[in-house]
Order: C-alpha cells, then structure tokens, then sequence
C-alpha cells in the first residue's frame, strides 16, 4: 500500500515549519537570554510534530532521506546545546549558518523523494 498523499502532505508542511523556525533561530543566535531561547523552543516542538508525522508510515519513517533529514537536524540542534541550561551561552554562528544549509539540502533531497513512497 502506497503512502497517502495526506500523510506526505504532513510530513512535508511540518517540515517546511521546521526550516521556518530555523531560519528565526539563526537569525536570532546572536542574541542570548529568553527570546532566543523561545524560538528554540519553537523549533523543538515543529521537530517533535515532523517526528510524530513519520510515524504515521513506516515508509516514511524508513526513508532515507527522511533519516537524513532528521540526522542534520540534530547536527544544526547541537549547535544550541548549552542554551538549554544557560541562556547567556555564547553560540557558533559559522556552525549554524553551515548546518542550516546542510538541512535545507536534506530537506529539498527528502521532498523529491517522499513523492515516490
């Protein structure tokens, strides 16, 4: 049985919110304290969602290029590791700006390809 054009239709908004709260993310890394944490908390949430979304399938689940979707996006998470317990951390804004475009890679990669689940 073929994936239903619902389920993608999911997997591929909530990813789409995935990137939306990245890129306010990067764009407020520099700042520290609450606001950038609350927007990492966005992204946090929009990442749970797309998680929960793959599960619908294990065709989805399975993709590859949905795994590598997520596996970048725990490299561009890494990058915000020490603001979860200190929100005055310094982060690296090459690192993020690198990892960012690695995940919209992944993302576009997955897109073509969770069209032929």
């Amino acid at each position: 049985m073929d994936v239903s054009k619902q389920q993608l239709e999911l997997v591929k908004q909530q990813g789409e919110n995935i990137l939306k709260s990245m890129n306010e993310l990067k764009r407020r890394a520099k700042k520290k304290g609450r606001e950038r944490f609350d927007q990492y908390e966005k992204l946090s949430a929009n990442r749970h969602s797309f998680t929960v979304y793959t599960f619908i399938d294990s065709k989805i689940e399975q993709a590859k290029s949905v795994q590598l979707f997520q596996q970048k996006l725990d490299l561009f998470d890494n990058e915000f590791d020490e603001i979860r317990t200190n929100f005055e951390a310094d982060v690296d804004l090459k690192a993020i700006e690198a990892t960012y475009q690695e995940v919209v890679t992944a993302y576009n990669e997955m897109i073509i390809n969770i069209n032929n689940l």
